[in-house]
């Protein structure tokens, strides 16, 4: 049978999938703080047993990927292969002129929910972004700043805007500053998605599949008018299919 690890290297933490054939047999995910390394200090033992392949999926920079590809020649042996983003990956075709420049982790979302066009696919991470595909073409997308970084720009950007308690319960007005500003944070996310759902039912006239993946999408999903799913592994499920693992 034959054992596969997948990686998922983010902006704030790395997740791992450890699979026999397709079935996935451990998982574990730690904030990296910029080095694989992390991983030695709390990998589950099921992860040192061998592998005979390692995808990886990072949106970090080169240096971050040697360490993890010197991670995986000493837990495993194995050098890890890299996924990036191409003009076409299994029938689909990038709306970038330079693929490149699309990160990674947005295309894996777009392939893991292909089958299910037209699709508009969200990630609530450190950034919020919009995908949407139609008849096997990314349209293109939108990439905002995440809850915790809108929140971080208004405290560096401001002297007197100090909220406190942090709750993204309602979308109600706000009455003192704490409520405006998270409510205010809550509120754009939601219409950003909303106004792209139905932007994109317009142009196609089709029923819209919404897909919420992200530490976020907790938060967002309640607040939501429109029917959707949350699929909280959409990128390991991506990356998967990228190399062939998944069907």
């Amino acid at each position: 049978m034959a054992r596969s690890c997948f990686i998922d290297m983010g902006n704030s933490r790395i997740k791992l999938w450890l699979c026999d054939n397709e079935k996935i047999i451990a998982s574990y995910a730690v904030a990296h703080q910029y080095s694989p390394n992390i991983l030695m200090s709390g990998l589950p033992k099921e992860f040192y047993d061998h592998v005979d392949f390692v995808g990886v999926s990072s949106v970090l920079n080169d240096k971050v990927n040697q360490e993890l590809e010197s991670l995986c020649l000493l837990l495993w042996r194995c050098t890890p292969q890299f996924a990036h983003t191409d003009y076409a990956t299994l029938g689909i075709q990038c709306a970038y002129k330079d693929p490149a420049l699309l990160g990674i982790d947005r295309w894996l979302n777009i392939l893991a929910v292909a089958g299910r066009q037209p699709v508009c696919v969200v990630s609530c991470g450190t950034a919020l972004t919009i995908d949407v595909v139609n008849d096997n073409q990314h349209l293109g997308g939108y990439i905002f700043p995440g809850m915790n970084l809108q929140l971080s720009s208004l405290l560096h950007g401001t002297q007197r805007v100090r909220p406190h308690d942090i709750t993204y319960a309602t979308l109600d007005f706000g009455k003192n500053t704490s409520e405006s500003v998270h409510h205010g944070i809550l509120l754009a996310c939601i219409a950003a998605i909303e106004k792209v759902n139905a932007t994109l039912k317009q142009v196609t006239d089709k029923d819209v599949q919404l897909i919420l993946t992200g530490g976020d999408s907790e938060r967002l999903s309640p607040h939501l008018q429109i029917a959707h799913e949350m699929m909280p592994e959409l990128l390991l499920m991506g990356l998967q299919r990228y190399f062939g693992h998944s069907s």
